[in-house]
């Protein structure tokens, strides 16, 4: 009871229960602990420890249309088995839209561990989460605050200012989506401002962040302010940009800051949504082996970097330049992604 840290014990004596249970060689198995949990409830230990992955778009799959999201679920999966975790999909769909409902499948289920997916816009969500390990990815879960595994935005644009601007670029403009950067917290936005602060290049018509972005005001921006670079997220611009006769990157350079491959098709930063869905696991079996359930007193939040790839919609600069090497430090640049080697559960 002790060391699942059962509520009837006072803490003075589980620390030091746990404290002669470690001198002993104890260590926490997940299998072991959810199988006990479940017995202890009445129900059949399963083979594998589950945790939710769960989705809330308005179709079961209507996250599937996301190359990254798939590339985070793949991570996720990939983790878990490796920890020796089982990840499942739950759809609020499934629970006729009902949060409570979907807490009390999952609970009946004996799942204990729960990772929220990315949100179809920036909303509340209502779990009793006195039940779950949790975490989510990136900030579209305003409230509660959970644990939370995202990508370094701020530094991907950094490094594609910088970049840019060490292959001869002038006047490196930045056009976003205003509604997808507050899916972000404003943080693309924010390295873009810090970096031509910076450098001090900043000029405020060369930052295009309409509500949405459309095709004839992109242009008519482009036309007006006249950029020599463009940095953004949203991968129509290459199309828009050839539609209107402007070439890239005879006219103007073009970099994207969530390439879907790392081939030298177009420049910009490769995120690592695998590494990303790895962290979020972590998070949710570290909470499992510590038989931590609840919301966490301090949520803490695991930046994973993305790498630079040079591309042909860009020049290249020097590698041994100083911009090279000042980008170099902002993420990791160099080598494939490192394999995450869960020692804790190897």
């Amino acid at each position: 009871m002790a060391l699942r840290h059962h509520p009837r014990i006072p803490v003075a004596t589980r620390e030091r229960i746990e404290a002669i249970a470690k001198r002993l060689g104890w260590k926490p198995n997940p299998l072991l602990a959810e199988a006990m949990s479940a017995i202890r409830a009445g129900q059949p230990p399963a083979e594998h420890v589950t945790i939710a992955w769960v989705t809330m778009y308005p179709e079961r799959d209507g996250w599937k249309i996301y190359d990254f999201f798939q590339r985070l679920h793949a991570g996720c999966k990939a983790r878990a088995e490796r920890a020796g975790y089982q990840l499942e999909h739950f759809w609020l769909g499934d629970a006729r839209g009902s949060m409570s409902r979907l807490g009390s499948i999952l609970y009946n289920r004996g799942i204990n561990g729960v990772i929220i997916a990315p949100l179809p816009k920036p909303d509340v969500i209502e779990l009793p989460w006195q039940h779950f390990a949790a975490a989510t990815i990136g900030y579209s879960v305003l409230q509660p605050r959970l644990h939370r595994a995202t990508d370094n935005h701020p530094a991907s644009v950094r490094v594609a200012v910088t970049r840019l601007c060490g292959a001869g670029c002038k006047r490196i403009g930045f056009a976003i989506s205003g509604n997808f950067d507050r899916r972000v917290h404003g943080l693309w936005t924010a390295g873009y401002l810090w970096q031509t602060h910076e450098d001090g290049t900043y000029d405020s018509a060369l930052l295009h962040r309409p509500p949405e972005l459309d095709e004839s005001t992109f242009i008519r921006w482009v036309r007006d302010t006249k950029p020599d670079a463009v940095i953004a997220v949203d991968r129509r611009i290459p199309d828009w940009l050839k539609g209107a006769g402007i070439r890239t990157p005879d006219d103007i350079a073009y970099a994207n800051l969530d390439l879907l491959a790392p081939d030298g098709t177009v420049a910009g930063v490769y995120q690592d949504p695998e590494g990303i869905g790895a962290s979020a696991i972590d998070m949710v079996a570290g909470q499992l082996l510590r038989h931590e359930r609840g919301l966490p007193a301090k949520p803490k939040t695991t930046i994973i970097d993305g790498r630079w790839i040079d591309g042909s919609t860009a020049p290249v600069c020097d590698a041994e330049s100083d911009a090279a090497k000042e980008s170099d430090a902002l993420l990791a640049n160099t080598g494939n992604f490192p394999a995450l080697l869960p020692g804790t559960y190897d």
